[in-house]
């Protein structure tokens, strides 16, 4: 069986709904591949990434080579070493440095939805240009200016373009890396390194400046520094500022983009938000993790609609893994598609249906808690 084939079925970069289809056919284990199952369980992330698992990560995470990244390393050592790094850098201390730049592109965005003076805005652009400019700024202290000039950034707009090849081509990753090493020309293909190239750029200017203040590039020119610039750690640096680019920005923007599509399309939500935001200081991130209704419908929005909709793939270890009694052999690549497990009926009460209030009010319409996991779980995380 070769996933060439898989690859055609997901052409129009909606992989997520060929395999709710096929769950729905074939049940919560499912072969997908030569060598691969795909798990439509709750257990599923506790079984690929939970604290006592010895599966290691398939050839997915070699996306990036040769730069490495403790996101995409598959070297347990090196993801263990630069997980440091990524903690101070996400650090609590550090997120609330952080804010205060955040809260400034949250006024901008606020100024361009009010100049439009309740006329439709098109959130879905506006979105990106909000995720890419706050990134820009506690990232690496650089304004991309999209919101204020309304266009969109010539070397970002190539970013989201270069990304558009893992729709397809995500259950054969063999392919793109294909073209990055013998086509480098190809149009997609020019766009990722043309991406790759906008991304070492944002980290060699930010090593130019001399700031007073924290930014999430600081720590790593911090630990570059630290530890000498040799050609490993050179590609270390640019792995995971790459890593740092689209995962600070393009994981953001679509879930915003959703959450405000629900709250378009349930307005009682909007009403029952904004009695709660009301009446505290809205610039306090405690304050706001407070508030149930506002929690719940973005878990709601993430459940239902999650930034990646597909899955991220492990390979278990050599004596094999058992899930729910379930046993899976050994060297077998496994899958868990986010957008199914958030739909499943063994995990939800009427799991199509988006209740906010299941996650505070009405926790008897969760059955399994374990089919959440919009930040992963165990040691890796995203930012681990």
């Amino acid at each position: 069986m070769s996933k060439l084939w898989h690859v055609w079925k997901c052409r129009d970069s909606r992989g997520h709904l060929v395999l709710q289809d096929w769950h729905e056919k074939y049940g919560e284990f499912v072969r997908t591949g030569p060598a691969e199952i795909t798990i439509f369980h709750p257990a599923a992330y506790e079984a690929m990434d939970g604290h006592d698992n010895r599966n290691t990560r398939s050839d997915w995470y070699d996306l990036l080579y040769p730069r490495i990244s403790s996101i995409f390393t598959r070297d347990r050592h090196l993801h263990h070493e630069r997980r440091k790094m990524w903690e101070q850098a996400l650090s609590k201390k550090a997120l609330i440095q952080y804010h205060r730049r955040v809260l400034k592109k949250v006024r901008t965005l606020e100024s361009r939805v009010a100049s439009q003076q309740s006329r439709a805005v098109l959130i879905n652009d506006l979105m990106y240009f909000f995720a890419f400019d706050s990134m820009g700024d506690f990232a690496f202290s650089e304004d991309f200016g999209m919101m204020r000039s309304n266009r969109w950034h010539s070397s970002i707009a190539m970013l989201r373009s270069a990304l558009t090849m893992l729709g397809p081509f995500s259950p054969a990753i063999w392919i793109p890396r294909l073209g990055f090493a013998f086509i480098p020309t190809l149009w997609k293909v020019r766009h990722w390194f043309h991406m790759l190239e906008f991304c070492d750029q944002c980290m060699a200017r930010r090593m130019k400046k001399t700031l007073p203040d924290r930014d999430i590039a600081s720590w790593f020119i911090e630990d570059h520094v630290k530890h000498g610039s040799d050609p490993t750690r050179a590609r270390w640096l640019s792995g995971d500022t790459a890593t740092l680019v689209v995962a600070g920005s393009d994981t953001t923007a679509p879930s915003l983009t959703l959450l405000f599509y629900f709250l378009a399309r349930f307005p009682t939500h909007t009403e029952k938000i904004y009695k709660e935001i009301r009446d505290i200081d809205r610039e306090n991130p405690a304050a706001l993790a407070t508030l149930p209704h506002l929690t719940g419908t973005i878990n709601e929005a993430m459940r239902l609609l999650p930034a990646v909709l597909t899955f991220s793939s492990r390979v278990t270890p050599p004596e094999g893994l058992t899930i729910d009694g379930t046993f899976i052999p050994g060297n077998t690549k496994i899958c868990a598609p986010r957008y199914t497990l958030g739909r499943l009926e063994t995990a939800y009460v009427n799991p199509h249906e988006f209740i906010p209030e299941r996650w505070y009010s009405k926790p008897e319409l969760i059955k399994d808690k374990r089919a959440f996991a919009p930040f992963g779980v165990g040691k890796r995380q995203p930012y681990h």
